[in-house]
């Protein structure tokens, strides 16, 4: 279900020169996940029930340099990934994705969803 990340294109690359110090120390895919699950984590702790974040809220707070180490130009190449672990997060029972401020249900899976989504903290009991 994980995309992979797309990496800045010829016209928009961060990285020039295969000797830049920048491009041997690019992130790994899994290194980047648990870059975006830690920010997420804390964005939705921030946030006390029943309000909710934007995913877009989590590449976008990323600074330029933070970008430049994923070998990305812009913040919207990651939301696919952002996507990928919220869903993943519901599957957990971690996480609400909300679209259209309603609850999807379990049997909703990302390739159903078109269109904003927001997520929230499960209600702790």
């Amino acid at each position: 279900m994980a995309q992979s990340i797309k990496p800045a294109d010829e016209d928009h690359t961060v990285n020039s020169g295969e000797s830049s110090p920048v491009n041997s120390a690019l992130q790994s895919e899994s290194e980047i996940t648990k870059t975006l699950k830690t920010h997420l984590l804390r964005k939705l702790q921030s946030r006390q029930y029943p309000k909710t974040i934007c995913p877009s809220e989590i590449p976008r707070a990323l600074s330029n340099s933070d970008l430049a180490a994923m070998g990305l130009y812009d913040w919207r190449n990651l939301m696919p990934q952002v996507r990928d672990i919220l869903f993943d997060m519901r599957s957990e029972g971690q996480v609400e994705i909300l679209q259209k401020g309603e609850v999807v249900t379990a049997a909703t899976t990302i390739e159903d969803i078109r269109g904003p989504i927001r997520a929230r903290l499960v209600l702790p009991t």
